[in-house]
């Protein structure tokens, strides 16, 4: 079956209309962060609630998201193997979770996937501190750490000397399967001295705040892109999401030109996406990233290598033996049909294995 969608490789943009503003608000300062800004550091929130492991801003828990993104790269016809991976790690988190304590300390792992297939020459360290628990729910605090060309080995160094546990993994999914929670508070200063001795990893602190300030000012581009999310045509989709990357980019480089007190003298409140279509909605460039190519049109379901940004989009399937199409998740089954994905793969020989 075939997913007809709209956006990036890394970012969909097919949201439903009723979709929090404060989802897409996350999801694509994430998305810009990692695939424009190579932030070396992404903070951002999770609860605790129920038994499962939820983004805040989201009803369904992180297991049901990585569920549906496995059904969605079976229907593409396209290998599942990570996200089956990312959610056994959910699952196993969530039974975890349930003994925790305030300071306790989440690690997880996250080699690059292969390059023929987009991914980047980075992965990611994820470490969350569990705060502000009560009697329904536990906060997490997470933090997306990104290492640069990476190796297997350089991970199972760094996994033991964050867990204490000795490994020899030799795929990225073993990692993805198995994150851990710790009996204690790791602090930053340490994280970092452990990733300096394991990877080429060297803390950048004036990152943030630079990132921080141009999002300031993109603010408006933001609140005018959000809104033709939820209700613009898909070409108006394109056209918003092509002006925000490339202007993302431009002040990017205004900060590295040492020119971004222009920034502040431009009067940029008046800044609105229609404006500026001429000068920014052209296709940016592509980028590898963790979740494979960033390339206008064709895309897979982005998680921004971030947690808690798998993207709650609306999914128009289009049966190969009947042409049903849905609006969501159809199972194992088609509704108009019956094909199961058992006789579609030996039907094609597609398999999401």
């Amino acid at each position: 079956m075939v997913e007809q969608k709209v956006g990036s490789d890394a970012f969909r943009i097919e949201y439903r209309p009723n979709i929090s503003e404060n989802v897409l608000f996350n999801d694509v300062v994430s998305y810009l962060g990692e695939y424009r800004f190579n932030l070396q550091k992404y903070c951002y929130d999770l609860t605790f609630k129920d038994g499962k492991l939820r983004d805040p801003h989201r009803e369904e828990s992180m297991e049901s998201l990585a569920e549906k993104a496995i059904e969605r790269k079976f229907w593409e016809g396209k290998s599942s193997v990570r996200e089956k991976a990312e959610k056994e790690g959910f699952t196993s988190l969530d039974v975890q979770l349930n003994l925790t304590k305030d300071g306790n300390t989440i690690v997880w792992a996250s080699p690059p996937g292969p390059k023929e297939e987009g991914y980047g020459d980075y992965g990611f360290i994820f470490v969350g501190e569990v705060s502000g628990q009560d009697l329904t729910e536990k906060k997490l605090r997470m933090t997306a750490i990104r290492v640069e060309n990476p190796s297997i080995a350089q991970f199972n160094k760094a996994w033991h000397l964050l867990t204490g546990e000795i490994i020899e993994n030799k795929i990225p999914e073993e990692f993805l399967r198995a994150p851990r929670v710790l009996n204690e508070k790791l602090e930053e200063g340490y994280i970092d001295a452990l990733l300096g001795i394991s990877f080429d990893f060297k803390p950048k602190k004036e990152e943030k705040e630079k990132f921080l300030k141009i999002i300031q000012e993109m603010n408006p581009l933001l609140k005018d892109f959000i809104n033709l999310v939820r209700f613009g045509v898909d070409n108006e989709k394109i056209k918003a999401l092509n002006v925000l990357e490339n202007y993302a980019l431009k002040l990017k480089n205004d900060y590295q030109n040492n020119t971004e007190n222009l920034i502040y003298i431009r009067g940029e409140n008046d800044l609105r996406i229609r404006d500026m279509v001429g000068d920014f909605g052209h296709k940016p460039s592509v980028i590898r990233g963790s979740c494979g190519n960033s390339s206008n049109i064709s895309n897979l379901l982005t998680k921004g290598s971030i947690l808690n940004s798998l993207i709650e989009n609306q999914q128009w399937f289009a049966c190969p033996k009947c042409s049903y199409r849905a609006d969501g998740p159809v199972g194992n089954q088609c509704p108009g049909c019956g094909l199961t994905k058992e006789e579609y793969a030996q039907e094609s020989g597609i398999s999401c294995d």
